[in-house]
């Protein structure tokens, strides 16, 4: 919980700003709970010296038509990245994926100006199969494009 409010709060990386995704512990509980009770999604967490250095989370919708498809969330915190948490992460949940019976597709999006995730997602496969531009209005009134990604597995 504590570093996905570090990662919100660089008001960066994060599509919710600030105070627009807090959620409870007993929320937190459950939620990992259901992934733990399941063969739709995964959890991850990686530690260095203890600390909690990053998460991934895949999960796929409860939609029958979507159930192949499992979406990625990654959150890597500031003090670790470039330090090859988000990789090793990476490359945990696609092995989960490979062997997770019916599951074909990883499906994720990230802002086009990432470019560090970029370079990344790529390196481990994904492609683009999209954009969505002026995506996201920024508080300045900037607009930035989303762009998504998918690696078949």
């Amino acid at each position: 919980m504590e570093l996905r409010r570090r990662v919100i709060a660089e008001e960066r990386w994060f599509i919710a700003s600030a105070g627009e995704l807090d959620m409870e512990l007993p929320d937190m509980v459950r939620d990992i709970a259901t992934l733990r009770g399941s063969n739709r999604g995964h959890l991850l967490v990686a530690r260095v010296d203890g600390r909690v250095a990053g998460y991934l989370v895949l999960r796929a919708p409860p939609w029958r038509r979507t159930s192949h498809v499992v979406k990625l969330e990654i959150l890597v915190d500031a003090r670790y990245r470039g330090e090859g948490v988000g990789r090793a992460l990476l490359q945990a949940g696609i092995a989960w994926a490979e062997s997770a019976p019916g599951i074909e597709k990883i499906g994720l999006s990230v802002f086009a100006d990432n470019e560090r995730a970029l370079a990344l997602y790529r390196s481990l496969g994904f492609q683009e199969e999209g954009r969505r531009l002026r995506e996201y209005r920024m508080d300045d009134g900037t607009y930035r494009d989303d762009v998504l990604l998918y690696r078949l597995v």
